[in-house]
């Protein structure tokens, strides 16, 4: 680390992530530059990994990325998974995201249509050092909008269509090379399968349901509700022997929530979105991001009039992109099959929505509360405690209820669930 100093909150680094970062910066051509450390965001943005802005003061320029660093704490990362979700984007910034855009360059897409993602400039994948250093696009005009707020159906169909170029690339990589594709999707761990095995998640499942319960008055949602959020493990194991046989299995990003996708405007106009999260990726069925997404980015009222219209323009945007590869989405995928999956698996998707409710709703400073408990909690009891929604204040706990009665509306109305 040689002719590099730290400024700022460098105590969110070990020794060894500084000198990876040192060594990154080396191979870019810096060298005895001020390197200072910031947080970006704030409680409830990221409840794992710390999210740094790094900027390299420099006399021609100051050169700006994103490191996401893992926690060092062994009670922090045994309880979040940590291991798992820091390989799973170590893959995919390295080595999926990489060969899917080679395929477009080679198949002659235009530049402007290549699909996008934060350039990576580094991965450390030494434990417990883990660390990825990527492209700042905030320097690009890409921002984040409020959590709180559901995405327009602007924003959804921007995301709907990068999911199509994303799913199509990776039926095209499986189509043309299966077994580099298999090679490559095997170092990729379903974290929710592995994560459902953890002694206590379990507990954790059953007192989100009986939260759920105690917050929702009339039955006409209690019974939507009881009996489901506990058996998610059940559901998730079903859904994972399909998608070994599936014909259309395709790498997903697996966690498209508003804090993981970043959107650039003008005129205040949506016109451009990347997503920065791949922690939750895996080989799955391409309702997998659809479900997530829509569950967790709207509201019953923008489902209620655009569900369908968003379902076609998916399907019609996976053609579009398997057609720039001489494919046909009917020979792959066609419009009945994907119906078929979304009514089929939206179930599990239903379970998981209302454990995203739980945590998504929380404010800066009850997400704080969570994550002290994640990272020093003497015991998994505390972490329980933490999640209970006796602990959120009335507008929090009102947030959450209407949360999970538009989503029961929402499948009752789309015929997913009696």
């Amino acid at each position: 680390m040689a002719g590099f100093t730290f400024e700022g909150e460098v105590e969110s680094l070990s020794s060894r992530q500084q000198e990876f970062i040192c060594e990154v910066l080396e191979k870019r051509g810096y060298q005895n530059n001020n390197i200072v450390i910031e947080a970006v965001g704030k409680a409830g943005d990221n409840y794992i990994a710390n999210v740094k802005r790094i900027t390299v003061n420099d006399d021609r320029e100051h050169f700006k990325m994103i490191a996401k660093i893992a926690p060092t704490n062994q009670i922090a990362r045994a309880r979040s998974g940590i291991d798992v979700m820091f390989m799973n984007e170590s893959v995919m910034y390295k080595e999926i995201l990489p060969k899917l855009v080679e395929i477009q360059r080679v198949n002659d897409i235009p530049k402007d249509s290549l699909f996008r993602y934060a350039e990576c400039y580094g991965v450390l994948t030494e434990a417990p050092h883990e660390l990825i250093l990527l492209e700042d696009l905030k320097l690009s005009e890409f921002i984040t909008l409020d959590r709180f707020k559901p995405l327009s159906n602007e924003c959804i169909k921007l995301i709907l269509k990068k999911f199509a170029i994303l799913h199509s690339l990776s039926i095209v990589f499986k189509e043309e090379n299966p077994e580099s594709f298999s090679k490559y999707s095997k170092n990729l761990i379903d974290f929710f399968d592995a994560f459902c095995k953890a002694p206590g998640f379990q507990h954790y499942l059953a007192n989100v349901e009986k939260d759920a319960l105690e917050i929702l008055a009339d039955e006409h949602y209690k019974a939507a509700i009881r009996g489901t959020v506990s058996k998610m493990p059940e559901e998730l194991s079903k859904m994972s022997k399909d998608i070994q046989k599936m014909k259309h299995s395709v790498v997903i990003q697996g966690d498209s929530w508003t804090n993981n996708i970043m959107f650039r405007l003008q005129d205040n106009v949506p016109v451009e979105c990347v997503m920065i999260d791949y922690q939750l990726s895996k080989v799955s069925s391409p309702v997998g991001d659809i479900l997530y997404m829509i569950f967790a980015c709207t509201d019953h009222e923008s489902r209620r009039k655009y569900y369908n219209q968003w379902i076609d323009y998916y399907h019609s945007e996976l053609n579009n992109s398997l057609s720039n590869f001489k494919m046909k989405v009917n020979d792959i995928y066609p419009i009945d099959e994907l119906n078929k999956d979304l009514k089929k698996y939206c179930k599990y998707f239903f379970d998981n929505a209302i454990i995203m409710y739980s945590i998504l709703i929380r404010k800066s400073e009850d997400a704080a509360k969570v994550k002290e408990a994640i990272e020093g909690g003497d015991n998994y009891e505390d972490v329980l405690e933490s999640f209970q929604t006796n602990n959120l204040d009335a507008e929090s706990v009102s947030l959450f209820k209407s949360k999970i009665e538009d989503l029961v509306d929402s499948c009752r109305q789309f015929g997913y669930i009696d």
